[in-house]
């Protein structure tokens, strides 16, 4: 069984990342661009060809994708094989279908994950993965419409990693297993936030209520059989109608 595995993206969590050496009996995975950066065992561009390569081509400065690629000169899992970067590997989508009966994939990161269970990694470390962005380190969060998605999906396969017995490891500016707002508890039932406890306590003081010793007499009435709901309001509402009786109730009122 292997042992530990680190998982790269380029959230700012990535600088975190301890160093690697190829062998030190560490494997390290990340996403396009990491390579450059990074030391890598393997890299992932599970992006459709055509897409990712014009997306690079549209930027101020032009990237060859392929030539990048070529140039890691590490295994790179894609889709499907790129015919002219020989060191891209075909991922195994059939394998992990059969071993996972789930088809939710929305990143990288989801197949990424994927793969190391079905490698039997003993722990996953992951750096950079945060899917959001901090306007301070620790202060309010700005997503991009799709980050929630992202983060799901990243949380749902470092769910079936734990549920395996595999060690997850996150950094703390990762939104994966956390919170929506960091610091927020995690414990329902156990701990609450402050916001929820205001929200809480509001509801509380608007439902208190207390029963004032005033009596006041009731008319009571009842639809007679075959009579409609607007026919017997509008008797109702013109008296029209005998009682059916009287009873007394007791008045309640909200209590600052």
């Amino acid at each position: 069984m292997k042992k530990v595995l680190r998982i790269l993206g380029l959230g700012p969590s990535a600088v975190e990342a301890p160093p690697h050496e190829i062998g030190d009996g560490v494997e390290v995975w990340g996403i396009q661009y990491c390579w450059k950066h990074f030391t890598l065992d393997r890299a992932f561009v599970m992006d459709e060809r055509e897409w990712i390569i014009a997306k690079n081509h549209s930027f101020d400065t032009p990237i060859d994708v392929a030539g990048d690629m070529r140039n890691a000169g590490i295994p790179i899992y894609t889709a499907k094989k790129w015919e002219d970067v020989p060191n891209t590997i075909e991922y195994p989508i059939e394998e992990i279908k059969k071993t996972f009966p789930v088809r939710y994939f929305m990143n990288s990161f989801a197949y990424m994950f994927a793969l190391a269970i079905y490698e039997y990694f003993e722990r996953i470390e992951t750096y950079g993965v945060d899917f959001r962005y901090f306007t301070d380190l620790g202060g309010e969060m700005e997503y991009k419409h799709n980050w929630l998605d992202e983060t799901h999906c990243g949380a749902f396969w470092a769910g079936v990693a734990t549920g395996r017995g595999i060690e997850v490891v996150t950094t703390q500016r990762s939104s994966l297993m956390k919170p929506v707002f960091p610091g927020d508890p995690s414990m329902y039932g156990y701990e609450v936030s402050p916001t929820i406890q205001k929200q809480r306590e509001n509801i509380m003081k608007e439902r208190k209520k207390a029963e004032l010793s005033k009596e006041e007499n009731v008319i009571i009435y009842r639809r007679p059989p075959g009579m409609s709901q607007e026919e017997f309001m509008k008797r109702l509402q013109t008296g029209g109608l005998e009682p059916l009786t009287n009873a007394k109730a007791k008045v309640w009122e909200d209590k600052a």
